[in-house]
């Protein structure tokens, strides 16, 4: 099993490879699902250098997954929501990564860190027709509800919002 490390991402050089990584991600696994326009749209939005810089500031926490010796393999975002929840607001991996229990080992350190901070449950959304929909209720998530949002530039996210108690 290959070791991962987890880096806190704060420095702009680290951003930009968040950034880079999102690109080749989401153009690689969201065209099909949603379309190259919507995925340019959210990209530019919600995954460029600026976007993230901004979303650092709003008190998100983004950390860049490596495999040793230090290859960048994915990244994932969470911020502290109020009723003692965790809202994973990302969670990517390249392509040769998945299939193979990383995401598995994301979700864990994602796990330990609420359960450090002290909060009980996760949560996150994902899109209705994206197969990742059954590795989250496999790793214990529930379909809490189906949503439907508006985010601009005529898209809409059409999700469920999934989530996992994690009180013993």
């Amino acid at each position: 099993m290959k070791s991962l490390s987890f880096h806190s991402v704060t420095e702009s050089s680290d951003v930009a490879l968040v950034a880079a990584l999102a690109h080749e991600i989401w153009h690689e696994y969201y065209v099909p699902l949603i379309g190259r326009e919507q995925v340019e749209y959210m990209v530019a939005k919600f995954q460029s250098a600026a976007a993230i810089h901004s979303q650092l500031e709003q008190g998100y926490r983004y950390f860049l997954v490596r495999t040793e010796p230090d290859r960048p393999i994915g990244y994932l975002c969470v911020q502290e929501r109020p009723a003692d929840s965790l809202f994973i607001s990302k969670l990517y991996l390249l392509r040769d990564e998945r299939g193979h229990g990383t995401g598995r080992r994301l979700m864990a350190f994602i796990e330990d860190l609420a359960k450090k901070w002290g909060l009980a449950r996760l949560w996150l959304t994902v899109n209705k027709g994206n197969p990742a929909v059954a590795a989250y209720e496999r790793l214990g998530f529930r379909i809490a509800e189906a949503i439907v949002m508006d985010i601009g530039g005529g898209y809409v996210m059409d999700d469920f919002r999934m989530e996992k108690d994690l009180s013993p």
